[in-house]
Formats: C-alpha cells, structure tokens, sequence
C-alpha cells in the first residue's frame, strides 16, 4: 500500500466524518424546532444538511438556517448560516432579514419582530445545545442605502419626467391650434 493511497483513505474519512457532523447538527436544530410555527406562511426551522457522504473535508460544510414555509406563495427565508467546522453560526437580526425579503420580493416579510425574537431566543438555546456559538447579523449600510432608494425618485428623473410632459403638452397645444378653423 502506497502512502499516497493511505493519505487518499485518511481524507476521505476526514471527509465522511465532516459530512456526518454536519448532518448530526441539521438533525439536532430542525429536532430542536419541532412543532415549532412562526408568521403567516407558517415557517417551521429547518437547517439544510450538507448533500451527498462529503463535504470536501469541511470546505462545503456550511449550512444555511432556513424558514420554509408550510403553506404557499411564501418563500424561504434564509435566517443565518452554520459552520459546522468551526462550530460558528452567523444569525441575521429581524432588520437584515425584514430588508433582504422587502429588496428580493418588493412586499414585506409576514414575520412580526416579536414572532422572529422568539425564534431567535430558541435558536440561541439549540445552537448552545449543539455547542455552536453564534453572533447576530446587522444589516449592512448598502443593504439599508438600497431600501432607502426603492421607491425614492431621483432628481434628474423627476426634472426629465417634468420636461417630458412640459414638452408633450406644448406638441399637443401646436397640434390643436394648427387643425383648428
């Protein structure tokens, strides 16, 4: 046996062995919601485990803690990401959440505040169970500059849009007066 193969044998079931933790932690958070409803989609927790035996030795061991809702025409809400590797998770706040669904989806996020802080605590005491430590997500300053522009006209749009119409009154006013006896 060659000390190629041997270190080959030995990744893999570093591998396997990641991949396995990973699945064991997805396992113990969607457990540790369970029965568990929030908002008007009726969202139930679930961290999506790692596809397939391998995870790479733990470079696409990142899973995403996810809000799927149970009933339709509600999308998912991804509320964070664990890093089973490192035993890390990084949760979003409501905030960071609340403005990505307003960006993505131009409606706001049927979940109350109250509704995601109650998640939020019990996901604290799961990640705990699981010995993840974990750290809120504020959202960033563009992240907040892009809501604050949806909706907002800009300057120069408003000034063309007021020449536009100034312009095609104008038009209309010479057409009336040049077919009219």
């Amino acid at each position: 046996m060659s000390l190629d193969s041997e270190r080959e044998r030995e990744l893999e079931a570093l591998r396997t062995q990641v991949a396995n933790q990973a699945a064991s932690l997805a396992e113990t958070v969607t457990d540790g919601f369970d029965g568990f409803h929030m908002g008007a989609g009726d969202y139930r927790v679930d961290l999506k485990g790692p596809e397939g035996p391998s995870t790479g030795g733990g470079a696409q061991a990142r899973q995403s803690i996810r809000l799927v809702p149970r009933r339709q025409g509600y999308a998912v809400v991804v509320a964070g990401t664990v890093d089973p590797v490192t035993s890390f998770a990084e949760v979003r706040t409501f905030e960071h959440v609340a403005v990505l669904h307003e960006l993505r989806f131009r409606r706001p996020l049927e979940i109350t505040a109250d509704e995601y802080t109650e998640f939020l605590t019990k996901l604290d005491v799961v990640l705990n169970l699981a010995r993840v430590r974990s750290r809120r997500v504020p959202p960033s300053p563009e992240l907040l500059a892009q809501r604050k522009a949806i909706g907002k006209l800009s300057m120069p749009a408003l000034v063309l849009f007021v020449f536009v119409i100034a312009l095609a009154a104008i038009v209309v006013y010479r057409v009336m007066h040049t077919v009219a006896p």
